[in-house]
């Protein structure tokens, strides 16, 4: 009887990746897609890496490398994902800057349709609808708004993206701020529907941290006349260091509280991602109704994207 009971509640664990095969292509396109998420607001690079397939298993190898628990899969995987999403994040910051400063609406609405994307997958996370998932999902929700309604006015694009084509955009260093910056922003690696993006828009430190990387970007590829590397290295180190404090605290903490509180965990994900969308809702009282044609292709163009990224991970 002991035994049969025991292999039950071995059945009703969550699957182990440790003993399947490395994904390696999957890895790699979840990386740069992580990458790219992480340099728009409102797209969430933890969604990207749900949308591959590969959600229990980035967080089991960061929750264990953060814990200096080392496996040839677990260190390999994480390598994979990290420099394809560092690769995406350097060569294309700039130009995602640009494109978000000048069509912000169409950005917009293609990013909420890629965000909305990702709810299927979620729901699929969560496999059943019980009070603890509708509770996390209504308090994820409520968060999000608070968040929307806390939003500052975007800065104007004309001037920004003049200035960084001239590669004259003003950096101005805030410790504090891009510390917390990279903390938000970080949060988006692991959890999904939150957008690291969208965290440093609502900061004000968007344009400044994107514009600090591609300066940096100019630096090594040429002899450095883009600006002042002091003030360049005072945005990005502190950026840096919050974004390494959130990855480690919050890898370990989501790794109990999935394995603990599914349900509760997953049903705030869910309420999280659903809520996203009214932060970056495209359209004000000057919108005509051929902004809303395009705006609603674009978001279904982008949901179903996202929704065929997802086959890849079947």
């Amino acid at each position: 009887m002991e035994e049969s009971s025991r292999n039950q509640d071995e059945k009703n664990l969550p699957e182990s990746t440790t003993d399947s095969p490395l994904p390696i292509v999957r890895s790699g396109v979840g990386g740069v897609l992580m990458g790219l998420a992480n340099l728009v607001p409102g797209v969430s690079g933890g969604t990207m890496i749900v949308v591959m397939g590969l959600y229990d298993d980035f967080i089991e190898s960061v929750a264990d490398v953060t814990r200096l628990r080392f496996t040839k899969r677990n260190v390999t995987f994480l390598a994979i994902v990290g420099m394809s999403a560092l690769i995406a994040i350097v060569a294309l910051s700039g130009t995602l800057v640009r494109a978000v400063t000048l069509h912000r609406s169409a950005m917009f609405s293609l990013f909420i349709g890629m965000t909305l994307g990702g709810a299927p997958l979620l729901f699929k996370m969560l496999g059943r609808i019980n009070t603890q998932a509708v509770a996390g999902m209504l308090v994820g929700l409520a968060a999000m708004i608070g968040i929307a309604a806390s939003q500052e006015e975007p800065p104007d694009k004309e001037t920004i993206v003049e200035a960084i084509k001239k590669g004259e955009f003003e950096i101005e260093p805030n410790y504090m701020r891009d510390g917390v910056a990279g903390v938000l922003g970080m949060s988006a690696m692991v959890l999904p529907g939150i957008s690291g993006a969208y965290m440093l828009l609502i900061l004000g430190r968007y344009e400044t941290i994107f514009a600090a990387i591609a300066m940096a970007k100019s630096y090594a590829l040429s002899s450095g006349d883009k600006g002042d590397i002091g003030q360049i290295l005072g945005v990005i180190i502190p950026t840096a260091i919050g974004s390494i404090l959130s990855i480690v605290c919050l890898s370990n903490l989501l790794k109990w509280f999935l394995r603990e509180r599914r349900d509760l965990t997953v049903g705030t994900l869910l309420g999280i991602l659903l809520g996203s969308v009214i932060g970056i809702w495209p359209f004000g009282e000057s919108s005509v109704s051929a902004d809303y044609m395009l705006g609603a292709g674009l978001a279904a163009a982008g949901f179903i994207a996202t929704l065929f990224l997802s086959r890849l991970s079947a």
